[in-house]
């Protein structure tokens, strides 16, 4: 028996006295895929099994759609940047018709909050929370590049903001007003953009 069938059989076993054998399955299976795909941050860095979980190892789900997560689903709910990262490119939805944030706007804008050069993102690229379900963290290398140019170069978006605001009016941000639209994501949904409250001071969508 190789080394990680060992460790999946010794984690199911040791969760099967704790809770039901089908969760403790559930649990070992995935403990060997994490530590199948990188054994040595796994075994010796913190983190959960979860944690290592890649776009190429989901079979199907949105971490295969190619398209970047909501920060507030990784950042417990806050619509902010990551430490670690910056806000470097915006585009515009110009038709949202959801229910989520900026629904009474009617427009949406989206901010790439990209890994910060000489920054290692935790875990590097990833599912959100470990879960095929979600879509991607710190993958996409890309940059549009209308914010934060004194910035050099081009890293992977970490995550994306939402706001309702044009990002060119908005204080701190340091975003020019070069537009680019992209509908196809007017559909994008996250629990945590639903309901929330908290907004960026100043008016509505241009």
């Amino acid at each position: 028996m190789s080394l990680s069938e060992r460790l999946a059989t010794a984690v199911g076993s040791l969760l099967e006295r704790r809770i039901s054998r089908r969760s403790a399955l559930t649990r070992a299976a995935v403990a060997g895929s994490a530590f199948a795909v990188a054994p040595s941050r796994y075994l010796f860095r913190p983190g959960t099994a979860w944690a290592v979980i890649r776009p190429r190892d989901c079979d199907s789900g949105l971490c295969r759609d190619g398209y970047t997560a909501f920060c507030c689903e990784i950042e417990g709910g806050s619509n902010a940047c990551p430490s670690g990262t910056y806000v470097a490119g915006w585009w515009k939805c110009s038709h949202y018709r959801g229910s989520g944030l900026c629904h009474g706007e009617g427009v949406r804008y989206y901010l790439d909050c990209n890994r910060t050069p000489d920054y290692a993102f935790p875990g590097g690229c990833q599912c959100a929370n470990g879960d095929c379900a979600q879509r991607r963290v710190d993958c996409n290398r890309f940059r549009y590049g209308q914010c934060n140019t004194h910035i050099r170069g081009t890293t992977e978006v970490v995550c994306r903001l939402v706001i309702c605001q044009h990002p060119a009016t908005v204080d701190g941000m340091n975003c020019n007003a070069t537009a680019k639209t992209d509908d196809r994501t007017c559909s994008h949904e996250a629990l945590c953009l639903e309901g929330l409250a908290g907004q960026l001071p100043g008016g509505g969508g241009a």
